[in-house]
């Protein structure tokens, strides 16, 4: 069985911050990265999350949601402690330390990328977000998550036959399309958008910030517009409300199957990992990382079959007409 944090442990910890009593507790599921449960009070819901990572990435995440919910926009940003701290390192698994969050409730679903709308709301949420980050100079400590991570040898990717080569190729089609491309570089958000979108105050927010990095921008510009897929039309609309809100260029436009390749060999690699360590917290289906790996390694092979094609982006250069 995997390590969970004890509700007790929980409970004990949150004395840091003084909350108003009683104080309800209930553990969400799903969490890949760590332990996650809403925490009611008298005076409101807030979301303490236990993340199995470093201090350092986590408080990355949670300085970067503090400077975008001074912005106006909900972002789950933390509740400082007593002392003013972002978090607290508790002991789980035993003998290993991790960091400990309260986080500002956001409220609202899921955003549906099938509703009308969706496209244009997630666009200009995300060239909004590109836009403050670089505009407060923000630079996260975590560096570099997204290059450094993939050309890393690993026993586990070396377990699959073929992946390394795979995640060499996408790696050196970026690198090869930044030299012949201007590519903006700024605060990764890092991971498909989790965009929550209040039906009552019709305002969207953005929670999870653990995978936040330095970065290409069109990253995230291209795991987002993955999401719209399903339709060219949604895709067109929302590249075009992202370049009406970021700061990046229409040509960098251009690259976005690379990075979806990255993306994707990104994923194969995790999965790799979490495969060869049967790791099941968020999924506890014992066939559930292998069916994760084999899909993302199948669609990044497809991606790098298209790499030489060039997307034509006509369609989303009215900005500049």
């Amino acid at each position: 069985m995997p390590f969970t944090l004890p509700d007790a442990a929980l409970v004990s910890a949150l004395t840091v911050w003084s909350l108003p009593q009683p104080l309800t507790l209930t553990r969400i599921a799903g969490g890949f990265t760590g332990d996650i449960w809403y925490v009611d009070t008298s005076q409101g819901r807030l979301v303490a999350k236990f993340a199995y990572d470093t201090q350092e990435a986590f408080e990355a995440g949670l300085q970067a949601a503090e400077i975008i919910e001074r912005a106006g926009i909900a972002s789950g940003a933390p509740l400082r402690t007593v002392a003013g701290k972002r978090t607290v390192m508790l002991e789980g698994p035993p003998t290993l330390f991790h960091p400990l969050a309260l986080l500002h409730f956001v409220p609202g679903e899921p955003l549906d990328v099938k509703q009308p709308g969706s496209a244009y709301l997630a666009g200009s949420l995300l060239g909004r977000i590109h836009t403050i980050l670089l505009r407060e100079q923000f630079r996260p400590r975590s560096g570099d998550r997204l290059f450094a991570y993939l050309k890393e040898e690993t026993v586990e990717v070396a377990a699959q036959t073929g992946l390394p080569t795979l995640l060499q190729r996408a790696v050196e089609a970026v690198e090869a399309f930044e030299v012949r491309t201007q590519v903006t570089y700024g605060t990764l958000y890092g991971d498909s958008l989790q965009v929550l979108y209040d039906r009552e105050t019709h305002q969207v927010g953005l929670i999870d910030w653990g995978a936040i990095g330095w970065g290409p921008l069109l990253f995230d510009v291209a795991l987002t517009a993955e999401l719209f897929s399903f339709s060219q039309a949604q895709t067109d609309c929302f590249l075009q409300s992202y370049l009406a809100e970021a700061p990046i260029e229409p040509q960098e436009l251009e690259g976005l199957k690379f990075y979806q390749a990255l993306h994707h060999a990104q994923l194969a690699k995790f999965f790799a990992w979490r495969l060869a360590h049967q790791a099941t917290l968020g999924n506890p289906d014992p066939l559930a990382n292998e069916l994760a790996l084999r899909e993302n390694r199948t669609t990044l092979e497809h991606l790098l079959e298209q790499s030489l094609a060039v997307i034509p982006v006509q369609s989303v250069l009215s900005k500049t007409e």
